[in-house]
């Protein structure tokens, strides 16, 4: 029989999964270099997102559940702006306009909860690499042959990690541009645990303004937006800190949501990551009577695990090993002297 509060439980992990973003490996151990051809790839993938335009639909699937959205990238003048929109189930739309995200929800929406309906982290691509040099201490990066995806050539890698504080990936890579097409995300059995993949893609040359506008409207729908601190400046500014990170994680993102029609609703972010694999710690205030998640929790290879810190919620989640989110959740403390209010 199932325990009281697994249900419900469940379903707050499953709308969890769409703010989490895409990071950075670092380590302090030897380091030996990427075989040259493949990292050539990873390189050739990250800038690929940032520098086209494009109009596409892509699924995602995560254990039992499918989500279907439809992305549009424009990139021109030295400006992204990018709109997904959730086309199954409850209206969703994420609008980012460079640095800057918007959430559109239901409204009463928690604003920890509902930020991972659209995708498991805030933007596109899923897995963005940084610092590629450095990804050889965390990981095996190998080509592997050629494929089709979505009408488009693909070239293949595979990538493995080196400990079991992470998982492994199968990428799918436009050749002609180096867009990430798929991604096959492997648990430590090896096993497909998660998939992104495109259906259709085109490439355009200019994107109509209209169509990065939403077209969500009404009063059951609120809107968040996000301030975003520069890196240097996240570890002086902000109130929370983790002591512990697991090996090769660091903080990559910070950001603050607030609701547009409750100034008293909001909620904090810290992305911290390897360099591919990226954790999410959401932070937020406790409702009166409101029940706090404690524990640990999945859906499919999304691991997360609650706990509380005085009178907030803290909530990490991430594509890794349950140990992992377990970890970086019980580190999190609040810097003496402070209030996150």
């Amino acid at each position: 029989m199932k325990q009281a509060g697994y249900s419900s439980r469940r379903v707050r992990v499953a709308i969890l999964i769409c703010l989490s973003l895409l990071y950075a490996c670092a380590a302090t151990a030897a380091e030996k270099p990427i075989e040259a051809e493949a990292k050539a790839w990873l390189d050739k993938m990250a800038s690929a997102a940032r520098n086209y335009s494009y109009d596409g639909v892509y699924i995602y699937l995560q254990g039992n559940q499918i989500q279907t959205v439809r992305i549009i990238h424009s990139a021109e003048k030295g400006r992204e702006r990018e709109r997904m929109v959730l086309l199954n189930g409850v209206q969703r739309e994420v609008l980012r306009n460079n640095g800057k995200i918007t959430y559109i929800i239901p409204k009463n929406s928690s604003p920890v909860m509902e930020r991972q309906r659209v995708h498991s982290r805030p933007g596109f691509p899923p897995i963005s690499p940084e610092r590629i040099d450095k990804l050889a201490t965390c990981y095996d990066i190998l080509l592997n042959g050629q494929d089709r995806v979505a009408g488009r050539n693909a070239q293949r890698l595979v990538i493995k990690p080196k400990d079991k504080l992470r998982y492994g990936y199968r990428l799918w890579l436009d050749i002609e541009t180096g867009l990430l097409l798929k991604t096959v995300l492997l648990n430590k059995q090896q096993n497909l645990s998660e998939q992104f993949m495109f259906t259709s893609l085109r490439f355009l040359d200019s994107v109509p303004s209209a169509s990065l506008e939403p077209e969500i409207k009404g009063n059951k729908f609120v809107f968040f937006k996000n301030s975003r601190e520069e890196k240097d400046r996240m570890q002086t500014t902000n109130s929370w800190h983790s002591t512990e990170l697991p090996y090769g994680f660091e903080l990559s993102t910070h950001r603050r949501y607030s609701s547009t029609a409750d100034s008293q609703s909001y909620m904090e972010q810290f992305v911290y990551s390897d360099g591919l694999s990226s954790i999410s710690v959401f932070i937020e205030p406790l409702k009166p009577k409101q029940e706090p998640l404690r524990g640990a929790s999945s859906l499919g290879v999304v691991n997360a695990f609650g706990t509380t810190h005085g009178r907030f919620q803290i909530i990490a989640l991430g594509e890794v090993p349950p140990a992992t989110v377990q970890q970086v959740a019980t580190s999190i403390q609040q810097r003496t002297g402070t209030d996150s209010d």
